[in-house]
């Protein structure tokens, strides 16, 4: 006997193992979701088991070759024959023919000065002079007649011919006789001194060159009055120069006395001049760090002049065979550092090697110990070589 149920007219019934909409939909999101985290489980995977790209990176081999080390140098051109000239006397100048640019010999008249007051004393001078000269000469006169009669008073008193006060008195008037010499002859004495002022003041109108060279300033010109110490012309000695450069105290080891040094100006792009190193400065200036290099330059050919600005370097060494390498490849903390590191290619990857750096030049070091020739060296930095980073070398 079956039992029936009285269903609603419209209502579908369910059928044993049917899903509801709700179910269904949930079961395709769970099925959805399920699929998702296998795709990205599957994806994690891949990208654990996949090796990086290599890096690429300029790669060259080492090499012995000849390195040359030197030190910058900046400075300027300074003569060590410049003479500021002075005047010596009071006067106008009556003459001066030198412009500036001029070359005057050691000694050679430059200007003159009006001298008409210096001739007026010189010729007072002498007077003066020959007039002190004969008081002199009277004077030695009458110290001779005097000495004669002393003589002659001291034989007199032996025989008995004079009293002891006639002998005093011969005494006495011959030493007074010789106290006038002495006068006469200190008065001749001033009177050279004073003729002998006169004339170097004759001189002194005529100003010299002291120095072989080419007068740089003129500070006065004809018409002018001066006295001294007035300054009137600067000379220079072009032949002899000498660079004055100051150097950081860092490089400052390497220098000694002797060692070349090349160089160039602005007025002779393209030409190069050189020295020899004179002195370093014995102590270092505490504003700048620096010590003063002195280099004495070669002006056989007359073309540099004080003052120039130059630009060189010092030859502080060399190596026939040396290991030199770009100082791009070096990983370094600062310029000072002596051992570093630099990145080699081994077996197609990134090995460090510790080096330790000898001299510099330019933008390339010396390396004493860390590298052989045949070595691959990564010659550039990147912040993406490090230890073991596959590296494949640019072409």
């Amino acid at each position: 006997m079956s039992t029936h149920h009285n269903v609603p007219a419209g209502v579908r019934t369910r059928r044993a193992g049917e899903r509801t909409p709700r179910l269904a939909a949930a079961f395709a999101l769970a099925t959805a979701a399920l699929a998702f985290a296998g795709c990205r489980a599957e994806k994690a995977a891949t990208v654990v088991k996949t090796d990086p790209p290599p890096v690429t990176a300029a790669v060259a081999k080492v090499a012995a070759e000849p390195f040359l080390a030197t030190v910058p140098v900046t400075g300027t051109l300074v003569s060590n024959a410049r003479v500021d000239v002075k005047a010596e006397t009071i006067g106008r100048i009556t003459r001066f023919d030198k412009e500036e640019g001029d070359r005057v010999a050691a000694g050679e008249p430059v200007i003159w000065v009006n001298d008409e007051n210096y001739q007026l004393a010189l010729r007072q001078a002498e007077t003066t002079l020959k007039v002190t000269d004969a008081s002199l000469e009277r004077a030695s006169l009458l110290q001779s007649h005097s000495s004669s009669e002393l003589e002659r008073a001291e034989n007199l008193l032996k025989s008995g011919g004079i009293t002891d006060r006639d002998l005093k008195a011969a005494q006495l008037a011959d030493k007074d006789a010789a106290a006038q010499v002495t006068v006469a002859a200190a008065q001749s004495d001033q009177a050279r001194a004073t003729l002998d002022l006169a004339k170097k003041h004759i001189r002194d109108t005529v100003i010299q060159s002291p120095v072989a060279g080419v007068i740089q300033r003129k500070f006065v010109n004809k018409g002018a009055y001066v006295e001294a110490p007035t300054a009137v012309f600067t000379v220079v000695d072009n032949g002899r120069l000498e660079l004055e450069a100051p150097v950081a105290s860092a490089d400052l080891a390497p220098i000694q006395a002797g060692q070349r040094v090349t160089f160039s100006v602005n007025s002779y792009p393209g030409d190069a001049f050189e020295g020899r190193v004179l002195e370093v400065a014995p102590a270092v200036e505490a504003e700048t760090r620096s010590a003063k290099v002195r280099i004495q330059v070669s002006n056989a050919a007359g073309k540099l002049k004080a003052g120039m600005f130059a630009q060189g370097e010092i030859l502080t060494g060399s190596t026939a065979q040396a290991i030199v390498i770009p100082s791009s490849a070096v990983y370094r903390d600062d310029r000072s550092a002596k051992s570093s590191f630099v990145f080699l290619v081994v077996d197609g990857k990134a090995v460090k090697r510790n080096v330790r750096i000898g001299r510099e030049r330019d933008s390339k070091l010396e390396i004493q110990d860390g590298l052989k020739p045949g070595d691959a060296l990564i010659t550039e930095q990147s912040i993406e070589i490090a230890e073991g980073v596959r590296i494949q070398a640019r072409s």
